[in-house]
């Protein structure tokens, strides 16, 4: 009798002790978050994980409270191991394109956590990436209620007529001491930029090009959005409004003049839906 009813348990105990070992795992994982691309970055603090983060790469920037006091532990595209190794991570966030190529394969050897996204340029792809991010943090709903939010923010309103007639927009970004740079199609500004229904004033160009007179002036966009730290090293609106090559911009002579920051232009980060409506706002009104 005694050995039958040792048998009917021993199937419950079994497992009530898996469940609260993988409960275990499950806690043991994402507790020491490193984070390797400033969009990313933002991806991990909007689902509520940025106190779980112990070190960023150095392009994230955003939300200063969160990684103003962190250890920085390499670029975007390249990873100092031994400075991401010294946080003792037991989860790393990264774009599947991380240098050097060995990287992702050494950090599983180590029993580190590894979510990785693929570096696209659309906003199906954006949103693919939150939902990888958060359900591999455990925040599943989280990440769904963001991309609920981008969705939202994306949807053109139900009692506005959308325009006959489509505006251009022309994006100048700068990096560090660089040229002054615009975006031309293939790039994540277009994708945001066809969202907001607003077309690329920048044709027949991949990727980005240097801004030059001729193709400014060619260009004549109704809308420039353009990085803050680009605007910053023209010297503001003021600076940006005496270009020879856009004074004379519809953009410029109607002050439609949009300033935005890097992660959603360029990395599409979890702001890219707000930006997307300021953009359509801006172009088209409210």
């Amino acid at each position: 009798m005694v050995c039958h009813m040792l048998r009917l348990a021993l199937p419950a105990v079994l497992s009530a002790f898996l469940f609260l070992a993988s409960g275990n795992a499950a806690s043991a994982c994402c507790q020491r978050i490193v984070s390797l691309s400033g969009s990313l970055t933002e991806a991990i603090a909007t689902i509520g994980m940025g106190d779980k983060l112990v070190g960023v790469d150095r392009s994230s920037l955003r939300p200063r409270d969160v990684v103003g006091h962190l250890p920085r532990v390499g670029s975007p595209r390249a990873v100092s191991m031994e400075s991401l190794l010294a946080v003792n991570p037991d989860t790393v966030v990264a774009y599947d394109d991380l240098e050097p190529k060995n990287a992702i394969e050494h950090l599983k050897s180590l029993n580190i956590h590894v979510i990785t996204v693929p570096r696209l340029r659309t906003i199906e792809s954006a949103r693919d990436k939150f939902t990888t991010i958060a359900t591999g943090l455990g925040a599943k709903s989280a990440g769904e209620k963001l991309v609920a939010n981008i969705d939202a923010d994306l949807a053109w309103p139900a009692n506005k007529q959308p325009p006959k007639q489509r505006k251009h927009g022309l994006f100048i970004q700068t990096m560090g001491n660089g040229p002054f740079m615009v975006a031309g199609q293939d790039t994540s500004a277009e994708a945001l930029m066809t969202a907001a229904r607003i077309d690329n004033a920048v044709q027949g160009v991949s990727k980005y090009k240097p801004l030059n007179i001729e193709a400014a002036a060619t260009a004549e966009p109704d809308i420039i959005i353009i990085l803050s730290r680009a605007l910053q090293r023209m010297g503001g609106l003021d600076g940006l409004k005496e270009l020879p090559s856009l004074k004379y911009s519809p953009a410029v002579l109607n002050n439609k003049i949009l300033v935005v920051d890097s992660a959603a232009f360029l990395g599409l980060g979890p702001t890219l839906g707000k930006e997307v409506r300021r953009l359509r706002e801006l172009a088209y009104g409210k």
